[in-house]
């Protein structure tokens, strides 16, 4: 582990993973969105650990300016060990505070940040190595790379692993991801379900599972990184990942050998060179009036060169005269100082040597032989004992701290070896996939299609219901699909539905005994759409741990994988009907209702019981006198839109059942498709990214001033 290597390759990577943070901060990171994101104090935010909160605008912006002050020292190599520690803090704080927001790349690069600031990544093109020579390494212990490199390993093995389930092995879990164009060369020879089966899951399944231990071999290396940059640039296309696909491209280098940037730095300058002597050579024949400099002196070079000879001897005979008069003068006087030296440094010599010769005859005079063995004894010791035992005390302790660095470092694999298999202990986190989704490397293992979500408020003091928008103070939609986020959310409703009648003064409005149900509808890997938790229990009377189970978390219905292929076949023959036709499978638990508010863009909605007993029954109203029917496994039933209506399954099984409708507002959704839109629209994502960083940059110093002020009034 301590073995040199050369840092260059270090440094490269230190280099593109800061450059990579430097455009993340203001997207991923949301430093762009920062006003939006955490200047509403009634935002709910969903930390992963509760004493860990957000600081408000404009404190906010001192973390973010911090982060990104960070990556660039972590660039430039300045001040590196405290730039790169300084970002890792900020960033880890960022992440904590809230996990709607998580991904399994956001976690990799605060890994990445972490494992950078134990490195000595700045001891080579750095600032740090240019201002202090003593910085400058031109090999680092092998342990440097060994860890980074290790992390990626994880990233692409953990990421195949994690693929090698039923779900994926049989083509369910990413569904019509082949119809992206990105896919059209493999089309030329296979179908669309095909691609979908083969490329996209068999295939990426073995690229993940095996693709580091081909960029580790030699004889593999150049054609493994050639199919894992398509990959990553296909990756860039295909989802809004942010810089993950690029960082992944700076690393993949990690795995040549570590001398490869000077290795292609030589190359390259050879090459210059031999670019620069033809083209001299051929502008040297063609432009002879022209001056070029070249490795050859050209003619013209050296008649200049013969002429400024020429005139600098005429000056020198012209100021010859003068000189040899100076000259000789001068000669007499150095001959004379330096006898005098010689004569000065003599006398010197014999007086030191008579001085010598007294004190040692006095010191003779004077001392015992015992006396000289003595002090010999005595200055042995303190130029050989001492100075050993100063050397064993460093040895000893450089010894200790390369222990204690292979000791973290094993800790470190241990630690992401066991982690994406820990949910035995976080049972809090598992609902339908296990596991905090930060750490698990279940990178597009699922596909999440959410149906709706209800958000019902119960007084129970007046025995009166409301119904909210469920994304009115959330910040994204991630919280409907976790069982810890929606405890957070609910808590946080409540707090601030108090909140705001206390500001608005309002007292009857509403008792403080109240009641929160959710009730999400949602389709895993393209089943049955189905509840995820249960409406009927109070969230705000419900206790929730990280290592217990959640217990109002419904089960999945795994006894319906049997009608997938089923649901596939109905899918497309009413994707034939129109251009605008769709259908949407509802599984629902026996006792339970479903409330449906069908939108008048909906037209010739039908409803189709496929197997169960359910009762129909319409809202009451003028025009609806309300009456129930009984379905049963076949039965069809047309359904008016506009209007609520409730499925009741009064059967003892799960109810299984469709609707069929016509989207009228999709009917010209596709003469509104802007087909000239470039597939690589490179200048307009760069230029989002300026706009981000410039938006970022405004926000930041105007928030910096207003704390800045606010401090100066306090003073």
């Amino acid at each position: 582990m301590y073995a040199p290597k050369d840092s260059s390759a270090l440094a490269i990577t230190r280099i593109l993973f800061g450059l990579a943070m430097l455009f993340d901060i203001p997207d991923e990171r949301g430093g762009a969105a920062m006003v939006e994101r955490w200047g509403d104090p009634m935002t709910c935010h969903f930390p992963l650990l509760p004493f860990v909160r957000a600081v408000p605008l404009p404190y906010i912006a001192l973390v973010y300016a911090a982060l990104w002050l960070g990556a660039l020292g972590i660039v430039l190599g300045y001040k590196y060990r405290m730039s790169s520690i300084v970002f890792a803090l900020c960033y880890w704080y960022l992440f904590l505070i809230e996990k709607s927001f998580w991904n399994n790349h956001s976690y990799l690069f605060g890994l990445v940040a972490v494992l950078l600031c134990f490195t000595d990544a700045h001891c080579y093109w750095s600032v740090d190595a240019f201002l202090d020579a003593s910085v400058k390494k031109g090999t680092v212990p092998y342990w440097n790379y060994f860890i980074l490199k290790y992390q990626f390993f994880i990233l692409y093995f953990m990421a195949g692993v994690k693929k090698g389930t039923a779900e994926w092995l049989t083509g369910y879990s990413v569904q019509n991801l082949s119809e992206h164009w990105v896919f059209n060369p493999f089309k030329l020879f296979l179908t669309v379900p095909q691609t979908d089966y083969l490329v996209v899951h068999w295939f990426v399944f073995a690229f993940d599972l095996t693709v580091a231990v081909w960029m580790m071999w030699g004889r593999t290396r150049h054609v493994a990184m050639l199919f894992c940059a398509l990959f990553h640039l296909m990756n860039s296309r295909l989802f809004s990942i942010g810089m993950f696909p690029w960082v992944c491209l700076a690393t993949m280098p990690l795995f040549y050998p570590f001398d490869w940037p000077k290795t292609v730095a030589s190359y390259l300058n050879t090459h210059y060179l031999r670019v620069r002597t033809e083209c001299c050579k051929f502008f040297h024949r063609s432009l002879k009036d022209k001056i070029i400099k070249c490795n050859q002196v050209t003619k013209d070079n050296e008649n200049i060169q013969s002429i400024k000879n020429n005139i600098n001897a005429a000056v020198k005979e012209v100021l010859n005269g003068s000189k040899d008069s100076n000259t000789e003068n001068g000669n007499k006087k150095e001959n004379t100082l330096k006898d005098t030296d010689i004569e000065n440094r003599e006398k010197k010599e014999d007086d030191i040597n008579d001085s010598h010769n007294t004190n040692n005859d006095e010191d003779n005079k004077t001392m015992t032989p015992n006396d000289k063995v003595e002090d010999t004894e005595v200055l042995k010791s303190t130029d050989g004992t001492d100075n050993c035992n100063v050397r064993m005390e460093v040895d000893e302790k450089e010894k200790f701290y390369k222990v204690l660095t292979i000791v973290l470092i094993a800790i470190h694999i241990l630690t992401q070896l066991f982690l994406p298999f820990s949910h035995f202990i976080t049972q809090g986190y598992n609902n339908w996939t296990k596991g905090l989704y930060g750490y698990s490397w279940d990178m597009m293992v699922h596909t999440w299609d959410t149906h709706s979500v209800i958000v019902k408020i119960v007084d129970n003091d007046k025995n009166a219901e409301f119904f909210i928008d469920p994304y009115l103070f959330a910040p994204n939609e991630r919280w409907t699909r976790h069982g810890d986020m929606v405890y957070q959310y609910a808590n946080c409703l409540k707090g601030n539905i108090l909140r705001q009648m206390k500001q608005k003064g309002i007292k009857n409005a509403m008792s403080k005994n109240i009641s929160i149900y959710v009730d999400v509808w949602i389709s895993l890997n393209g089943r049955f759409t189905q509840r995820m938790f249960d409406p009927k229990t109070d969230l705000l009377n419900v206790s929730w741990s990280p290592f217990a189970a959640t217990s109002y978390l419904m089960p999945l219905l795994d006894e319906a994988l049997s009608w997938r292929s089923v649901l596939q076949d109905i899918r497309q023959e009413v994707h034939s009907w129109h251009v605008a036709s769709d259908v949407i499978f509802i599984a629902d638990f026996p006792g339970y209702d479903q409330e449906k508010y069908i939108s008048p863009d909906l037209d010739n909605v039908t409803l189709t019981v496929l197997e169960g007993l359910v009762v129909y029954e319409p809202e009451v109203s003028t025009s609806f006198d309300g009456k129930s029917h009984q379905l049963t496994t076949g039965d069809q039933m047309k359904v008016d839109s506009g209007i609520f209506h409730k499925i009741y399954n009064i059967g003892e099984n799960p109810a299984y059942y469709m609707y069929t409708f016509v989207n009228t507002s999709d009917i010209h959704k596709t003469d509104n498709v802007n087909k000239s839109s470039p597939k690589l629209p490179i200048v307009r994502e760069l230029s989002r990214r300026v706009n981000n960083m410039v938006t970022f940059a405004h926000i930041v110093i105007s928030n910096v001033l207003q704390v800045f002020f606010r401090l100066t009034q306090c003073r």
